[in-house]
Formats: structure tokens, C-alpha cells, sequence
């Protein structure tokens, strides 16, 4: 008797729980933001794009020149093998293999760098954004905003797509902004 009493109300209570779910939740208002996308296609991303850009073009060109006067040594080196004595020969295998390394280390000292610069000016826009976002929630009574690429967000309408309003916003911002606040980076 005690244990049909305890199922019956176990069941009224999960009863009442599971009618009571669906009406608070459609109390919250939910949206999310495509956070990549609001980076890549704001005007400061668009900027800080370019500049980036012309970072990764002269990181190329410098590059580019020490790869060519590497492959020159190279070059000079295989030509000149059976005309040098053992010493010299070994001395300038010596010096060439130093270049080749020094290149090799500065490739891999610019990809870090570049990569490091790339997340700097990701973050210098998200910084910027966050407050767009959290005054975008509260003067329009949402109870939450989801980054797109933070969540694993299996489903979502595209009605609840927040992005293309979140970078007219922060546009509007950045545009009314002084140049000398600008990022600069």
C-alpha cells in the first residue's frame, strides 16, 4: 500500500514537473551570435584583416630573400665542392648548414609570431563586442546569448541568428570612434 501511495505521488509530481517545464521555458528568449563571422565581417575585422595581411606579405618577402641567398649558398657550394680542399669545403657545408637552420628557425619564429598577432586582433575585436552583445541582451530582454562557435549548438533557427544585428551595431560604434582609438595593432 505504502509503495503504490509512493509511486502515485512520484508520478503526480513528475506529472506537474513535466507541464510545468514547457511554460517556463518559453519564458526565456534565446539567441546566438556567429562569433567568426562577426569578427570576419565587421569593419574592424575587415581592417584588422588587412593589416594582417600586409604582416603575412612582408613576413613573405623577407622570408623569400633568405630562402634564395640559402639556396644560392647551396648552389655555389655544390659547384665549387671538387675544386675545394677538404677543410674548406667542410668549413663552408659548415657555414651553409648554419643558414639553412638560422632559415628554417626564422619560418617557424614568423609563423608563431604571425599566429600570435592573429589571435591578438581576434581578441582586441571580441573585447569590443562583448559589450555590444551583453547591452543588445538586456534592451532586448534576452535571457541568453550563445556564441555559434563556443557551444556545440547541434540546432538553431536562423530567427534567433543575432549576428547580422550585433555587427550593424558594433559597425556604428566603430565608425563613430575617433581614429586615434581605433586598434592600431
Amino acid at each position: 500500500m505504502m509503495k503504490r501511495l509512493f509511486c502515485i505521488a512520484t508520478g503526480a509530481v513528475g506529472a506537474v514537473l513535466a507541464l510545468s517545464l514547457p511554460l517556463t521555458a518559453a519564458e526565456y528568449k534565446l539567441g546566438f551570435i556567429d562569433i567568426q563571422r562577426a569578427v570576419t565581417e565587421s569593419l574592424a575585422g575587415k581592417e584588422a584583416s588587412e593589416r594582417f595581411k600586409n604582416d603575412v606579405k612582408k613576413a613573405e618577402d623577407s622570408l623569400l630573400k633568405e630562402k634564395s641567398e640559402v639556396e644560392k649558398l647551396g648552389e655555389m657550394l655544390e659547384k665549387q665542392s671538387v675544386m675545394l680542399t677538404d677543410d674548406v669545403r667542410r668549413e663552408k657545408e659548415k657555414d651553409f648548414l648554419r643558414r639553412k637552420r638560422d632559415y628554417e628557425r626564422m619560418l617557424k619564429d614568423q609563423q608563431t609570431e604571425l599566429q600570435i598577432k592573429e589571435a591578438e586582433l581576434k581578441n582586441d575585436i571580441l573585447e569590443s563586442l562583448l559589450p555590444i552583445i551583453q547591452q543588445y541582451g538586456k534592451d532586448n530582454g534576452f535571457s541568453i546569448i550563445f556564441g555559434k562557435s563556443d557551444v556545440l549548438l547541434l540546432y538553431a533557427s536562423d530567427a534567433l541568428d543575432l549576428t547580422d544585428k550585433i555587427v550593424a551595431l558594433y559597425d556604428e560604434e566603430y565608425k563613430n570612434k575617433p581614429n586615434k582609438t581605433k586598434s592600431k595593432k
